[in-house]
């Protein structure tokens, strides 16, 4: 077993038990909110491009279609409830419960549903699918996050290149500390060298930051045309 899958099943299983009861007590305020069953489960591309049942606690009103994605949101009313916990994420701590199964790991891509990756260039899912997908990532932590992966990819390029355990560590870390007040989000230049591993330069020394996120959509938008 490597020391990621190990990290998984060991700190999976204990967020998963100590999430249990608030994803219980959320999952209450979603039924008495939006008066329909509070878990939304939802089709995702897993490892090796399987799909997977992704579970998360229902935002959004039981009439959206299930493959809205976040620009399309701005057409549909949310209720305060489901914004406060779209912003937070803890909508999304049902999904550690697939962790200690290994259907997704605490750190790597998010997954992408598949209608979503249709349009995405076909290496970038390949890129993406390579390993397990995770519940949090680099690009979760970015302010790309209010956007759709494809349209920053360097953050997951990056993971993929400089991924290993002090990596994912420093990820925990600063999903942990996004909570506090006064967070910031990241860029690649917050990666700091003794998170990436030692066989490559950090990311900001491949290329100035800004010419990667523009070199990278200029790549998905072509992709796309």
């Amino acid at each position: 077993m490597g020391v990621k899958r190990g990290v998984d099943i060991v700190v999976g299983t204990v967020l998963a038990v100590v999430a249990l009861p608030l994803i219980l007590v959320l999952a209450v305020g979603a039924a008495v909110t939006l008066r329909a069953w509070p878990i939304f489960v939802q089709d995702r591309i897993g490892k090796d491009g399987r799909t997977f049942r992704l579970p998360k606690v229902r935002t959004l009103p039981p009439d959206t279609a299930s493959s809205t994605d976040k620009y399309s949101l701005s057409k549909v009313r949310i209720p305060a409830f489901g914004r406060v916990l779209r912003r937070t994420h803890l909508d999304e701590l049902p999904q550690l419960l697939l962790v200690p199964f290994g259907l997704m790991s605490l750190v790597g891509p998010r997954p992408e549903m598949p209608e979503v990756a249709a349009r995405y260039p076909v290496e970038f899912v390949a890129e993406r699918t390579s390993v397990r997908p995770g519940c949090t990532c680099l690009w979760q932590l970015s302010d790309s996050a209010s956007g759709l992966i494809y349209e920053a990819p360097e953050y997951d390029r990056a993971y993929l290149l400089h991924s290993g355990p002090l990596l994912d560590a420093w990820i925990l870390y600063r999903t942990a500390r996004a909570w506090l007040p006064k967070s910031s989000a990241i860029d690649l230049g917050d990666l700091p060298a003794w998170a990436c591993r030692p066989a490559f330069p950090k990311p900001d020394l491949l290329e100035p930051e800004g010419q990667i996120r523009t070199a990278a959509r200029a790549h998905v938008e072509t992709a796309l045309d």
